[in-house]
């Protein structure tokens, strides 16, 4: 295979069809079109923004452990463990040097599909144990990309990993116009630093009941919140979440194994980091669609675990479908 860069375009897919742009750094989607229309993902112009500088996470892989660890640490049976605090006092999408924040490996590419890895050494933001994650990525049917995620831990460790693509479906300056459905009967509430509370809250008769499509401007206020889907993982990606777009003339339904759904508004993008289109992408100008298991796991014991275990290879498998309205 020829030498490459970790800001290397890689395609897969069809130019008549769906086909994303993918780097190994962060193994990290910067684009997803239908055809040669505009990206339905968000992806930053200045390929400097990803790697450790992607505060955003902008499309990157995320691991060893998605989302939120409070006080950035936790324990195993009598072990405790300390991880990086890249999001004082806590740790988030697995930490200063995070899988969203390195150079993955190209082992494989073919027209369809791309097979990225990556080694995470022992100790690694704090984790114990050395980790080989594999990043799957194939466009599927003309319509659907598949991501799959999978790892081998060495001694007991937790693994959560997810992508953090952001989605604008109309090519407007905001997505509150975007009308969202969740198969969730349940929410977890957070505190004002966004870490889970405990509670586990029935969505019915708040505004994170999407049970039945809405305008994300007719949800809360600020969403930032892991949805329940279950206690447990399934073999199978099955139906989550459609997010459309009638302005765009577009709709995106997402499948996945995992037990929770982390959907975060994209309130906090500041116009710093400039659009695929040249222009600046403001506040609500994405909207992440994260499976993943729930935030904070390893400090609740009502929470689905999230420990792997050296015989085990953990698995996550995402199908992104899109369609025309």
């Amino acid at each position: 295979m020829p030498e490459r860069s970790s800001l290397d375009l890689l395609r897969i897919g069809s130019p008549n069809g769906l086909n994303a742009i993918i780097l190994p750094m962060g193994a990290s989607v910067r684009s997803i079109r239908l055809g040669e229309g505009r990206s339905l993902a968000l992806g930053a112009r200045e390929l400097s923004v990803y790697g450790p500088a992607n505060r955003s996470f902008l499309g990157a892989s995320i691991g060893r452990s998605a989302n939120r660890i409070a006080n950035a640490r936790f324990s195993l049976g009598a072990q405790h463990f300390e991880l990086s605090a890249n999001e004082p006092p806590h740790h988030l999408h697995g930490g200063t040097t995070g899988a969203w924040a390195q150079e993955w490996t190209v082992e494989e590419q073919a027209p369809d599909s791309l097979h990225l890895t990556l080694a995470s050494r022992d100790g690694e933001d704090g984790y114990p144990g050395a980790a080989a994650l594999s990043a799957f990525f194939t466009i599927e049917g003309g319509d659907t990309l598949r991501i799959v995620y999978e790892g081998r831990v060495d001694r007991e460790s937790i693994l959560n990993m997810t992508s953090h693509l952001y989605f604008n479906l109309s090519g407007e300056a905001s997505t509150q116009d975007h009308r969202l459905e969740i198969a969730a009967d349940a929410y977890l509430p957070v505190d004002e630093t966004l870490i889970p509370t405990g509670e586990i809250r029935p969505v019915v008769g708040t505004p994170f009941d999407f049970r039945t499509a809405k305008r994300l401007a007719d949800g809360p206020d600020m969403l930032d919140h892991n949805f329940c889907l279950g206690h447990d993982r399934h073999a199978e990606p099955r139906r989550i979440a459609h997010l459309s777009s009638e302005t765009g003339g577009v709709a995106l339904t997402l499948f996945s194994t995992e037990r929770g759904l982390q959907v975060y508004d994209g309130a906090k993008f500041d116009g710093t980091i400039q659009g695929l289109d040249g222009e600046a992408i403001q506040p609500h100008g994405g909207i992440a669609l994260e499976p993943q298991a729930w935030p904070d796991a390893p400090n609740h014991s009502g929470f689905p675990s999230t420990l792997v275990r050296p015989d085990e290879t953990y698995r996550h498998e995402i199908l992104y479908r899109f369609e025309a309205l």
